[in-house]
């Protein structure tokens, strides 16, 4: 652990739906992120709905981000997407010494947090992304397998959500559907195609989901490093229009980055709502899912139950921003079981962890 950069926590993109619900979970935990934004309009009228301090900063503008996290020791990302945000706001709290974390879920978004690990050690900075449901509880699951499991070889996670969807986790699955997609074989990043094999889960509940290939899920890079486990294999119960369009994104990625497509695509969007309702809130949930494997052929198994997903991850964030900014952090790209165990997904109110029977070799 080390020293307080500052003394303030922050939330950047506090106008978007899961940013606000984050700031919102924050104030009924007697926390007070200070909001920072690009646009006045939109975070004073944030901040003052929820009675919070708020700060100017735009990603554009290197010396206004730098002023607004002048004295705040950890700043959650909320501003998707990831791909584009993490860059300009990671480099800002390199400068100024501030904590990172986000609540992406994507491979390449922790390959490129990853990759800037000796330059996060050197400035005494830790970046956390995952900080949702993006990773947190399926890299409570892996930590949590490793341990029941030692010496495990491979390890397959997969999870379900139940509940609405915003416009933001929207506009990013459509993005990411004809891009290449990872699973990890030998400690290796290998190529792999969305939907390309399926699995029977159980659902915790008595009884079963079928779940298809997520390669492009952050946990074939955060359980990899949470763990050493070497082979890691990620799925996801998806409706089935989804898992037809993950089959063939990859073979005709132009149809879905074509100018008339792109279009259609972000009208259907913008049809949407902003995010799950408060009825879907509380009516959602979650079931992850984790078997390890180790090279005797001996299996373990457990699963996790969590309330909607949006609804978890605005309290994970919560919690992470009250450890970090309590002085929680180690410096370098941090997953966020390798730095609170697995028992961070329990702090999430209505979550529960346990083990299925253990197979023996």
């Amino acid at each position: 652990m080390m020293t307080m950069h500052g003394s303030r926590i922050a939330i950047y993109g506090a106008t978007g739906y899961i940013g606000e619900l984050t700031a919102r979970i924050a104030v009924e935990r007697d926390l007070e992120p200070v909001l920072i934004g690009r646009g006045k309009r939109h975070v004073e009228e944030v901040a003052r709905r929820l009675g919070l301090p708020w700060r100017i900063g735009a990603l554009d503008d290197p010396e206004a981000l730098d002023e607004a996290l002048r004295d705040v020791s950890v700043v959650l990302n909320a501003a998707g997407p990831f791909s584009t945000t993490a860059g300009p706001l990671l480099d800002a709290c390199i400068r100024t010494r501030t904590h990172y974390l986000d609540l992406s879920g994507e491979a390449v978004d922790f390959e490129a947090v990853r990759e800037r690990h000796a330059e996060l050690i050197e400035a005494d900075v830790m970046a956390m992304p995952g900080g949702g449901f993006g990773v947190v509880p399926t890299d409570a699951i892996a930590v949590h397998l490793s341990r029941v499991l030692p010496g495990a070889k491979s390890l397959e996670l997969s999870f379900q959500t139940v509940g609405g969807v915003s416009r933001g986790t929207a506009t990013t699955l459509v993005a990411g559907l004809p891009t290449a997609g990872w699973q990890r074989r030998g400690g290796a990043l290998v190529p792999a195609r969305g939907a390309e094999q399926r699995r029977t889960i159980p659902d915790g509940m008595g009884g079963h989901l079928t779940v298809a290939t997520n390669p492009w899920r952050a946990d074939v890079v955060s359980a990899a490093e949470s763990t050493g486990i070497s082979d890691i294999s990620t799925f996801t119960a998806m409706p089935g229009p989804v898992t037809a369009l993950a089959r063939i994104a990859p073979k005709v990625p132009w149809l879905f980055t074509s100018r008339p497509t792109r279009s259609a695509l972000a009208a259907l969007i913008r049809r949407l709502p902003p995010g799950p309702s408060e009825q879907q809130l509380a009516a959602g949930r979650t079931v992850v899912h984790g078997r390890a494997t180790a090279l005797d052929g001996s299996v373990a198994e457990a699963v996790l139950i969590g309330p909607e997903a949006y609804l978890f991850t605005a309290h994970a964030a919560a919690e992470l921003l009250a450890r970090t900014g309590a002085g929680a952090a180690v410096p370098g790209y941090r997953t966020p079981a390798q730095v609170h165990g697995p028992d961070l997904a329990l702090t999430v109110p209505g979550t529960s962890l346990r083990d299925l029977a253990r197979r023996a070799s």
